[in-house]
């Protein structure tokens, strides 16, 4: 289902869900930079015997951990330090307020209809609300929604479904609840995309970075080949690498990544490996890596093998350096203490002199 036809049905609905993403609208929003960028919030109730469920709220932009509040001890943490203080503060009043005041009773409300509906009881019971969107620029690519609990999914929302999506026939009556008492399309479209935009315009969470790449090399002692491709430090996220070889795309071998991983310093990193064909010899292969900081594909040659005769010549060049080091601290050594014996030598020869007289 498109966005238009979601929005029309959002001015149909009366929805209880908080508003707390639109606690953000008081900041300016200047046009998003061209880069994907995305936001997922998540909600999850952990509800013990008799007792409330202990709220725990998560928000990462970019996969990083950006917000994280627990209704156990009321606090709101922001995770990334490099906000305007002045703002950061604001924000995080702003946001305490609301999840106190609404989010907190909507879980509750969804954790009870669930069990009352289905004969639940408060022993063990997780919810989760999973909210999801996607960016590049302003132009909105991916939403997605998703309801569980206990670990799985019962009801799911996306912009390709006309409605709610069950998972399993027996909670229909659940996610018919869900559809009628809620404004969830308009968080999809409306909400998550414009907290997502406030967040990126308020924390600027990292000025573009171009990654830093090395290429190496592993010659195995069955003979077996393995060539490393490693991206450090750059950002936004979206990157892309690929092994060539005499400049062609193709499968060369086994082939496994990392993953792209974030960084302490709120950049990512990303490795891809290849291990080769024990026929293929490793020559002629080189790294492209494509990121928005680099302008265009740039090109990493894997370093060849390092024969035989090169090995003798670097480990005899570095043996004769450690020799020449070794020989050179051992003059050292010698010489201050023939200096040190010379001078106590000389002190004893005058204390003589001076009991002589």
């Amino acid at each position: 289902m498109g966005c238009e036809l979601l929005q029309m049905r959002t001015q149909r609905r009366k929805g209880i869900f908080i508003p707390w993403m639109f606690v953000l609208g008081v900041f300016a929003l200047r046009e998003t930079k061209a880069a994907l960028h995305n936001l997922e919030t998540q909600f999850t109730g952990l509800a013990i015997t008799d007792n409330l469920p202990d709220i725990i709220f998560n928000v990462w932009v970019d996969g990083q951990l950006l917000f994280s509040y627990d209704t156990q001890n009321k606090e709101l943490l922001i995770k990334l330090g490099w906000a305007y203080p002045p703002l950061k503060n604001k924000l995080m009043e702003k946001l305490k307020e609301h999840l106190q005041q609404g989010g907190e009773d909507d879980l509750r409300r969804f954790c009870a209809y669930w069990m009352v509906s289905y004969n639940e009881t408060w022993e063990v019971q997780t919810t989760q609300i999973t909210v999801f969107c996607e960016l590049d620029g302003d132009i909105q690519v991916d939403s997605r929604m998703r309801v569980g609990f206990d670990g799985e999914t019962v009801c799911q929302l996306d912009e390709q479904s006309e409605g709610w999506v069950t998972k399993k026939s027996e909670v229909t009556r659940f996610c018919n609840y869900l559809e009628e008492s809620v404004q969830w399309d308009r968080i999809l479209v409306d909400e998550c995309p414009r907290f997502l935009k406030i967040v990126l315009e308020l924390f600027h969470l990292k000025e573009n970075e171009p990654p830093e790449v090395t290429v190496s090399r592993h010659d195995g002692l069955d003979g077996k080949i393995t060539l490393f491709c490693t991206a450090r430090g750059f950002y936004p996220r979206p990157i892309l690498l690929h092994w060539e070889k005499d400049g062609q795309m193709g499968v060369w071998g086994k082939e496994t990544s990392s993953g792209t991983l974030p960084n302490a310093d709120a950049t990512f990193y990303l490795q891809l490996t290849v291990e080769l064909e024990l026929s293929d010899t490793g020559d002629g292969y080189t790294c492209v890596v494509e990121h928005c900081e680099l302008g265009v594909p740039a090109v990493y040659p894997a370093p060849g093998k390092v024969t035989r005769g090169k090995s003798w010549e670097l480990s005899l060049s570095i043996s004769a350096t450690t020799i020449l080091l070794l020989v050179s601290a051992a003059a050292f050594i010698i010489w201050r203490k023939k200096d040190a014996w010379g001078h106590r030598s000389q002190e004893h020869n005058e204390e003589e002199g001076m009991s002589s007289c």
